[in-house]
């Protein structure tokens, strides 16, 4: 059993457009990251004290992406686990030894052009990511730093089900 207050609790984001492709970022390499690894990511981020899941999901894909025209499909019903490798990050937010995440397949209405990378400047919010793209799923979880990608499979597996993915 895992001892769950030594994970930071987290929201993440499956963003998917009409063509039911996943919003991808690729993560800014950050001082933070000796291994300088620039690999590609869904939104996530930390929920605040006396925050909801839903309400931080929403937060972070705005802080992040600067989507609004987002509307949440799903919510997963489990509570996904990581342990952040010692040598990724050399302080991963405090004492935690990973994440514990709660997901949400969210459909994106507005057009490309509302993407916005670069943080509001009234915002204490700091850019996440370099770039972004429309992925199909099968192609997602290769993209992924590799302690992430069992919870990447587990997240597209309990998503497989909604008929926003079927063509």
């Amino acid at each position: 059993m895992k001892k769950t207050d030594k994970y930071r609790p987290c929201a993440g984001a499956m963003i998917i457009n009409k063509y039911n492709q996943v919003w991808l970022g690729k993560r800014l390499i950050k001082s933070d990251n000796p291994k300088k690894i620039p690999l590609w990511q869904m939104p996530q981020g930390g929920i605040d004290s006396g925050e909801k899941a839903e309400e931080a999901v929403c937060r972070e894909v705005f802080e992040e992406t600067g989507i609004k025209n987002v509307t949440i499909i799903y919510e997963s019903k489990n509570w996904y686990y990581y342990d952040i490798p010692n040598d990724i990050y050399e302080n991963p937010k405090g004492n935690f030894v990973g994440q514990k995440q709660k997901w949400f397949l969210m459909f994106f209405s507005g057009s490309d052009n509302e993407i916005n990378l670069v943080p509001e400047k009234n915002m204490s919010h700091q850019q996440e990511f370099s770039e972004w793209k429309w992925e199909q799923r099968d192609k997602i979880v290769g993209q992924v730093i590799d302690f992430k990608r069992e919870t990447y499979r587990k997240v597209l597996e309990d998503f497989k089900d909604y008929n926003i993915f079927s063509n």
